[in-house]
């Protein structure tokens, strides 16, 4: 799924291209994504709407027009492009809308998991998740202290707390997985268990994995429906050598989740149903 830096990518690939834009042409190859809040049909509703602005809260994008807001929440399988209107049409394609300019937006899904509201201006209530997204970990208001407050009274499992989007907004499984690596801190520690110094570890991680993350989405250049996972360190390596010490990269559930960990590198808090070191 596109994670946090895929969608920074995104909204900054994608912004300049529909920005003023009018849509004059609206396709639907498959309904199941889209989410009508208001009353009408969706192509009836956006047919010479304009795009004033794009935005990501947490892992939704917003797409501002004059009459309309458009959310996508693209899940496992969902991707975006803006393309010539010649281009041949995206895989899996949901809908399309072109564009005044001969251009045209494009939503593809295999797995039809995502979802896409239309709705009135700023009317988000209706929408699931939108409106309880926790701190915007890429704005001035996640600090040190913040994380550290957040984080004060966890009982969780460091990888359950850092995936929860009340509080956190918002880490996908890959940045997880990296985010704890480079903290030294196995997904199944109790945060509760955690030292100050190793928080204090855990909040410079999300720092600078996310970071880095962008660094490397962006520097790739890639189209914009691509997921782009070369510079994962430890995410979907099981059975590889970590990068820093050479122990076999290991994969364990959390929570449901597959997570990839180095079992030198991360020990655990608490004794473990399989001993990852043997």
């Amino acid at each position: 799924m596109p994670e946090l830096p895929d969608l920074v990518y995104i909204v900054d690939r994608l912004r300049p291209e529909i920005l003023g834009r009018r849509v004059v042409r609206i396709s639907v190859g498959n309904p199941t994504v889209l989410r009508v809040l208001v009353p009408g049909d969706f192509g009836d509703l956006l047919a010479g709407d304009a795009f004033t602005a794009l935005e990501r809260r947490g892992p939704f994008l917003r797409f501002a027009l004059e009459r309309h807001d458009l959310v996508m929440h693209l899940m496992l399988a969902g991707r975006i492009r803006v393309v010539a209107g010649t281009e041949k049409p995206l895989a899996a394609r949901r809908f399309a809308l072109d564009l005044d300019d001969g251009t045209r937006l494009e939503y593809g899904d295999e797995k039809n998991m995502g979802k896409v509201y239309l709705c009135e201006p700023g009317r988000h209530e209706a929408i699931p998740g939108y409106l309880t997204q926790g701190v915007d970990l890429t704005g001035p208001g996640f600090d040190r202290d913040t994380f550290l407050r957040l984080i004060a009274k966890e009982r969780r499992q460091a990888r359950v707390f850092l995936m929860d989007q009340t509080k956190l907004s918002a880490v996908g499984n890959a940045y997880a997985d990296e985010i704890l690596f480079a903290a030294r801190i196995h997904p199944k520690s109790p945060c509760n268990r955690l030292s100050p110094q190793e928080k204090d570890a855990f909040y410079t991680a999300v720092r600078e994995v996310l970071d880095w993350g962008i660094a490397e989405v962006s520097g790739a250049g890639r189209p914009t429906e691509d997921k782009v996972r070369d510079h994962m360190r430890v995410r979907n390596r099981a059975g590889s050598p970590c990068p820093v010490c050479g122990t076999t990269i290991r994969k364990a559930g959390v929570l449901g989740f597959d997570s990839f960990f180095c079992p030198a590198c991360q020990k655990p808090k608490t004794e473990q149903f399989i001993d990852w070191s043997r």
